[in-house]
């Protein structure tokens, strides 16, 4: 990856300037279909791919000409990290029924949880 891509990568990567307001008032923890991610997406009831359309757009934009190389890892390590960290919360640690909100298999999980160091 090039100098100046790279270093937008890492400012990228560790930028909080787009947090997500959620709207918990909504969801109502006794109904048998839950909220969805685009409900909660942001107070502006856009669904969450257009969030990450938005940031990915603006991420290629200053990046100019430059090309990026790893965007997909890069992506997925943004959202995938704070997910598993927010699903064991709620769980309150219990790796079974966090593998089983996410849809993972326990052993999926804990490589998950070792790779961002979350165990």
């Amino acid at each position: 990856m090039a100098p100046h891509a790279q270093h937008t990568a890492n400012h990228f990567a560790k930028s909080s300037e787009h947090p997500a307001d959620y709207n918990k008032h909504d969801y109502h923890p006794n109904h048998n279909v839950g909220p969805t991610l685009n409900h909660y997406a942001s107070n502006t009831n856009e669904p969450l791919r257009v969030h990450v359309e938005r940031v990915v757009r603006e991420y290629f934009s200053m990046l100019g000409d430059e090309m990026p190389t790893d965007l997909y890892e890069l992506i997925l390590k943004q959202v995938e990290e704070p997910l598993l960290s927010v699903v064991l919360e709620k769980t309150r640690g219990n790796q079974t029924k966090c593998a089983q909100i996410l849809g993972l298999n326990r052993g999926t999980l804990r490589k998950k949880l070792k790779t961002y160091d979350l165990m």
